[in-house]
């Protein structure tokens, strides 16, 4: 069960805070390129790298409130606890092709390039949407995952219902799933694997002036070019709340309440931003 400590309300402590630097970030990074340049001009490059970095606090904040309220945590915040980074893509591959073709007696020439992305990152953690051990945040205090014996056992403001809603959302979710029985760790969980392919082409014109050459280039990039074959491919998924379960706790008993949304069911939904749709962009450029 979640014993994490309690700590009392008090109304005569303002909060005062001092930032300090630590030593226990660490990162681990392994990659490898392979590339090669045809007689036929044809370039070609593959490239894969793992990523494993930790450190005391990822929060990107301007406001040292901020960081310290949003820090994800069990127990003390003012601890500095080596935990995974947020940023940073677990596995990356990346490919990349291009050949240009020259015609018309030296006229004319067209470069087509393409880009490949199959990367998995986007870490996130799971926090109690509320303030369970009393730290005056309702923002970082990472979730116990009980198992189903103990969902039984907690109170829920919408009682059987949210409990079992709560235990299928949990047996969904693979990383959940996994922790039943202990705490969420801090940036543990990872989103599906993405992928990305964009394209670009140079239409190029070549002409003399003065014996010089000058050339007028036409360009056109289409990012997430699988998007546009495909409504169904590019798209980025991205988890539907990373605070899943609310929480309220009694200042007399210490007891939580927690409540839960039943039509809260998957983790990932399709993210519908412009990093999963195709776009286009077209540019004249003139060289001299």
């Amino acid at each position: 069960m979640d014993d994490r400590p309690i700590y009392a309300p008090s109304d005569i402590i303002n909060n005062a805070y001092v930032f300090t630097n630590t030593d226990k970030g660490r990162i681990w990074n392994v990659s490898a390129k392979a590339q090669k340049s045809f007689d036929n001009g044809l370039y070609t490059m593959l490239a894969y790298s793992f990523l494993n970095a930790k450190d005391v606090n990822s929060i990107e904040a301007e406001i040292t409130s901020d960081a310290f309220a949003g820090n994800p945590a069990l127990g003390n915040v003012n601890d500095d606890v080596l935990g995974f980074s947020k940023y940073g893509d677990k596995h990356r591959f990346i490919g990349v092709a291009s050949k240009k073709w020259t015609y018309g007696k030296g006229k004319y020439g067209t470069t087509i390039s393409t880009f490949f992305e199959y990367a998995q990152g986007g870490r996130y953690n799971y926090t109690y949407g509320g303030d369970i051990n009393g730290d005056g945040s309702n923002l970082n205090d990472l979730i116990y995952v009980p198992t189903s014996a103990e969902i039984g056992q907690q109170q829920f403001s919408g009682g059987q219902a949210e409990r079992e809603a709560f235990d299928a959302y949990i047996a969904q979710d693979d990383y959940l799933n996994g922790r039943r029985g202990q705490y969420a760790e801090r940036y543990a969980a990872i989103a599906p694997w993405r992928s990305r392919w964009d394209l670009k082409v140079l239409q190029d014109f070549n002409f003399n002036i003065a014996g010089k050459t000058n050339t007028l280039q036409l360009s056109v990039d289409v990012l997430n070019v699988g998007n546009l074959l495909n409504s169904d491919w590019g798209l980025i998924q991205l988890p539907n709340s990373v605070q899943p379960i609310g929480v309220s706790v009694d200042p007399n008993t210490n007891i939580p309440t927690y409540t839960f949304n039943p039509n809260l069911t998957k983790t990932y939904s399709y993210d519908s931003s412009l990093a999963s749709r195709w776009q286009a962009q077209f540019g004249l450029r003139y060289i001299f």
